[in-house]
């Protein structure tokens, strides 16, 4: 029938470079995978924007599932953490259970409130290294050495997952210099899962954010998504922003 001759043309734009580390593939992918699934009639869940601060779960039928599919079938090498982070709105604090298949997610949207969000939009600075990457190389490293199974790398896998309920004790605080000093934490541990060889942080980063550091500009600073380049996200210190650390930098 006519009928079977349906097909979709699906045209996307971003005005992201590629490799700039937002996991914007993930937020794509969701973007088409929802839209197909109203087409033709697929409900999954997540699709519906209810913001709740109750847990939720995502399972087989869900769109962050869906999205964590196709990019293993794309070959991109990412988990699942982009898939919260890009479609689930707000601070949110994501895991998943150990030994349990299929995948099943969890996320609990956290509710803050309008100063400390106005805080927040003046502190956080976003910045472009100006070189993008694949996330996909840096990965493969970190697979590697996860399967070597090292002391070193659970202890660092151990410190990643403690310092995601550290960084959200910290905001629920309003303690955003704690903050700070979690995100910093959290880069030097994403350095030691792929390997200071690795080429996960490049040397004009490393620069530049001890530079910041010692002119009490930030209090915190990673590279987004992977590493190895694409964007740059710094937590001004307090009665700083990101007008100031563009000061620094153009004087340096």
């Amino acid at each position: 029938t006519d009928m079977d001759n349906i097909g979709l043309e699906i045209t996307s734009v971003s005005l992201l470079p590629t490799g700039s580390g937002m996991g914007s593939s993930s937020i794509l992918g969701g973007c088409i995978l929802a839209a197909i699934a109203k087409c033709v009639g697929i409900k999954l869940s997540g699709m519906e924007d209810k913001p709740t601060e109750e847990v939720e779960f995502n399972d087989s039928a869900s769109l962050i599932y869906a999205v964590l599919m196709l990019e293993q079938l794309l070959t991109t090498g990412g988990g699942w953490q982009d898939n919260i982070g890009g479609l689930v709105g707000g601070l949110k604090l994501g895991s998943s259970d150990a030994h349990v298949l299929p995948l099943q997610t969890k996320v609990q949207r956290v509710k803050l409130p309008p100063s400390l969000i106005e805080e927040l939009n003046q502190r956080l600075t976003l910045s472009f290294s100006g070189k993008p990457r694949l996330a996909k190389n840096i990965l493969q490293n970190v697979l590697r050495r996860w399967a070597g199974r090292s002391s070193e790398i659970t202890d660092t896998v151990g410190s990643l997952v403690k310092g995601a309920s550290d960084a959200i004790s910290c905001v629920k605080a309003g303690d955003l210099d704690g903050l700070g000093q979690v995100v910093n934490q959290y880069w030097q541990l994403k350095i030691a899962m792929a390997g200071v060889d690795s080429g996960v942080e490049p040397d004009f980063v490393h620069s530049l954010l001890n530079l910041l550091s010692s002119n009490g500009a930030i209090t915190g600073g990673t590279l987004c998504g992977a590493g190895g380049g694409g964007f740059l996200a710094m937590l001004a210190s307090k009665g700083k922003t990101s007008r100031d650390i563009e000061a620094i930098v153009e004087n340096c």
